[in-house]
């Protein structure tokens, strides 16, 4: 089977954490270039492959060389780079959360959908051994029909302040935008989309980062 060849670009702390899954399924995928616009961060990450595949600071560079893109950079930038990526015919994983509009993510979509590529989007809860299980109850109404469903979440986290993560142009809202889009996505998922729901206003619980908590 050949394999698929992979470019990452980003290698940020959630390539690290991909790196760690992507090696255990080597049989399938071939990671061949790396790309940040640090390059010792870049080779960092190359380092934790067996190939050590090539590291580049532009990922325009790496585009003729692979099949696939992970997309791993802060949320401003899944736009510009996603469609790029799509428009030169690669399929793309891009982390949450898609985008920071809805219209970037309808324009993403739509290109997915012009040069037929896959588009996936980071949600990595829906693979959750306990969600899968919680999702087999609900659509076997085990319970019978679910009318409400609430999801409590803590991140045990504290970034420096100057960090992009903290940011809200960059983050595209805060804690309940950058973090609570898994949980959105849960319950779009679970119950159906359209959902109706009640918002009941927001708590800045997360004082180290910019704009709502929950």
């Amino acid at each position: 089977m050949k394999k698929i060849r992979i470019g990452i670009i980003g290698c940020g702390g959630m390539a690290k954490s991909h790196a760690a899954r992507m090696n255990k399924v080597l049989e399938k995928i071939e990671i061949t270039a790396v790309v940040d616009i640090d390059l010792d961060r870049a080779q960092m990450v190359a380092e934790l492959f067996p190939n050590k595949p090539v590291v580049h600071k532009n990922y325009e560079e790496i585009l003729d060389h692979v099949d696939a893109t992970l997309v791993v950079l802060p949320h401003h930038l899944h736009h510009p780079v996603t469609i790029k990526c799509l428009n030169e015919g690669k399929h793309v994983l891009v982390e949450k959360p898609m985008a920071n509009t809805e219209r970037e993510c309808l324009e993403m979509i739509g290109s997915a959908r012009r040069n037929d590529r896959v588009l996936m989007v980071g949600y990595c809860m829906r693979f959750h051994p306990l969600v899968l299980k919680f999702k087999e109850i609900l659509d076997n109404k085990i319970f019978g029909d679910v009318f409400q469903l609430s999801i409590w979440t803590e991140q045990h986290t504290q970034r420096d302040p100057s960090n992009w993560m903290c940011k809200a142009k960059e983050v595209g809202g805060g804690q309940f935008f950058s973090h609570g889009c898994h949980y959105i996505d849960l319950m779009l998922w679970m119950l159906g989309n359209p959902m109706k729901g009640i918002h009941l206003g927001t708590n800045r619980c997360t004082p180290w980062m910019e704009r709502e908590g929950t």
